[in-house]
């Protein structure tokens, strides 16, 4: 009697063995890409030819003489779309880009092949900010620029006077970076259509 049970619970272990093997090698197959690509990027859907062309005439227009490496679906800011560049003097920048393909920002990219390490301009070390800092933050923005639209507010890596930084376009259609002050004071403003 023992013998039957042995021989069916052996069946059973090499069963189970081989489904778990063959799930294994199904989702090996399912899962085949670079494997430079970190694998917490669910975001990176293609674009349509039609999109993808909107999307790269956007970030030409923003960065003229840029070189478009590649143009996805989501982004930074919960951004419909972005445009990975490289601009003519070889740095390397994401495009934010709005679902009416306008181009919103131009930050850098952080993402392994664009992070140099070297954090030069474009929001290296900048974090958005929340609740009620940037509630003040925006209001002190606001206040200064009225009808302005605000793209993003984060903390400023650049100044110590002034710890926190809002992007804007204003009513007239400038793109700026404005710089507040902890006392939540604008300080001074930057145009960003020719971004560095």
């Amino acid at each position: 009697m023992s013998r039957p049970i042995r021989k069916s619970a052996l069946t059973v272990a090499a069963l189970g063995a081989l489904g778990l093997g063959g799930a294994a090698v199904a989702g090996a197959a399912g899962t085949a890409s670079p494997s430079a690509t970190p694998q917490a990027r669910p975001q990176r859907d293609a674009l349509s030819a039609d999109v993808a062309a909107k999307v790269k005439a956007a970030a030409l227009a923003k960065v003229p003489g840029a070189t478009v490496l590649r143009t996805e679906a989501g982004g930074p800011y919960s951004t419909p779309y972005h445009a990975h560049i490289k601009t003519s003097d070889g740095k390397l920048q994401v495009v934010l880009v709005n679902a009416s393909f306008q181009a919103t920002d131009v930050v850098a990219d952080r993402s392994g092949n664009g992070h140099r390490g070297r954090g030069h301009g474009g929001g290296a070390g900048e974090t958005p900010l929340t609740g009620d800092t940037k509630t003040k933050v925006e209001a002190a923005v606001l206040a200064k620029y009225p009808g302005a639209t605000i793209v993003r507010t984060e903390t400023n890596a650049d100044g110590s006077n002034a710890p926190y930084e809002s992007h804007i376009k204003t009513s007239g259609g400038k793109e700026l970076e404005v710089r507040v002050s902890k006392d939540f004071a604008v300080v001074d403003s930057v145009e960003r259509a020719a971004h560095r």
